[in-house]
């Protein structure tokens, strides 16, 4: 009898276990509605880091986990004709998600998700920043391109500004939770948040909002802006073969941070920066190109960098950024990042594109 009682008593315990772990587990029945992704690998990604993979069967594929404290989550899948991702909160219960429509549901918190990308969904917007990217890339001249720049530029402000206000709603109606983490993280990524802004809405957030990657990231991201700003000193940078220093000291110098597969720094090269040289060098301006972001190895990104300077003709003086390091000096969000610093050091203007790249030079040189 005693030993029945033991096994009976080590069943119950088992059985209260296995109970209080199924309440701390998420499950996710996902659904891929592409034939593409058809066997195509699926990645659950946290912090930016896989930590688990499937592959697409019959549509569909399914993770399982621990969610005792809720996070947030994103599935990736790659298909041979391109990437599909969405965000979710990994919450204990069934979580039911489309990775092509965006359907998600299930959970409270993901029903809020939902709910909050429902609001500030705007397909004509969306329509009319396609429509502008399209007529950028596919312009002949210079002239188009900076006309289809403009166009996009004036939509993208609009619906950032609509970014953020939706994600600080979603945010102050989750503060005690993962979501209004996410949610901050939504407005920095808008852009749109100075740092002393970013600071001051931080004040008094939870340290779960702080410490959250994409809002850590971008408070220091935009602290070296704001070391860097216009009317600061500018920061030195180590190159493969010198100094930033060594190339622009006493003089007024445009420096180009760019990589020779992005196409907008291609063409500012092309346009702008190497007619400026041949233009003002002799009158006291030196163009600096900055070349970050380089793809592969150390061989690939030295081949890479030769190739793009024979393509456009650059003979103006290059710094290869050794330590990968001097966007985050920098703060740069995106390239191409010219900026203009004066004989003395000092910054005199950030993120100068176009026709604004000359005017500038020309206030600088007093021309």
């Amino acid at each position: 009898m005693k030993k029945i009682q033991q096994i009976l008593y080590a069943a119950a315990v088992a059985a209260i276990l296995t109970g209080c772990g199924d309440g701390s587990k998420f499950n996710v029945s996902g659904t891929v509605s592409d034939p593409s992704f058809e066997g195509a690998q699926v990645f659950l990604v946290r912090d930016g880091e896989a930590v688990d993979s499937t592959v697409v069967a019959d549509g569909t594929f399914a993770f399982s986990g621990d969610a005792a404290e809720p996070w947030m989550a994103s599935v990736v899948a790659l298909g041979l004709e391109g990437r599909a991702m969405l965000d979710f909160v990994a919450e204990p219960g069934s979580i039911s998600l489309d990775i092509i429509t965006d359907a998600l549901g299930g959970t409270p918190l993901n029903d809020s998700l939902t709910a909050h990308r429902q609001r500030s969904a705007d397909p004509a917007l969306e329509g009319e920043l396609k429509a502008w990217l399209e007529r950028y890339y596919t312009s002949d001249d210079a002239a188009s391109r900076a006309v289809a720049e403009r166009g996009y530029d004036s939509v993208a402000d609009i619906a950032m500004h609509r970014d953020l206000e939706s994600a600080m709603a979603l945010y102050n109606a989750n503060r005690d939770n993962v979501l209004g983490a996410y949610a901050m993280g939504q407005a920095c990524g808008t852009d749109l948040l100075t740092y002393s802004q970013l600071e001051e809405l931080l004040a008094d957030a939870p340290e779960s909002v702080k410490g959250y990657k994409p809002v850590a990231d971008k408070r220091q991201q935009l602290k070296a802006m704001d070391a860097t700003a216009v009317g600061k000193r500018y920061t030195d940078i180590q190159g493969v073969d010198g100094k930033l220093s060594d190339l622009i000291d006493g003089r007024v110098a445009l420096v180009d941070f760019y990589a020779s597969w992005c196409g907008p720094c291609r063409a500012e090269i092309r346009d702008n920066l190497v007619p400026l040289w041949k233009k003002y060098q002799k009158k006291g301006l030196v163009v600096v190109g900055l070349n970050v972001w380089e793809r592969g190895d150390a061989a690939a990104r030295k081949a890479a960098h030769e190739k793009v300077m024979a393509d456009l003709g650059i003979d103006y003086p290059q710094l290869v950024d050794s330590t990968r390091t001097a966007t985050d000096t920098y703060g740069v969000m995106g390239i191409p990042q010219i900026m203009l610093i004066g004989s003395d050091g000092t910054i005199l203007a950030r993120d100068l594109r176009g026709n604004a790249i000359e005017e500038a030079v020309a206030k600088a040189l007093g021309k």
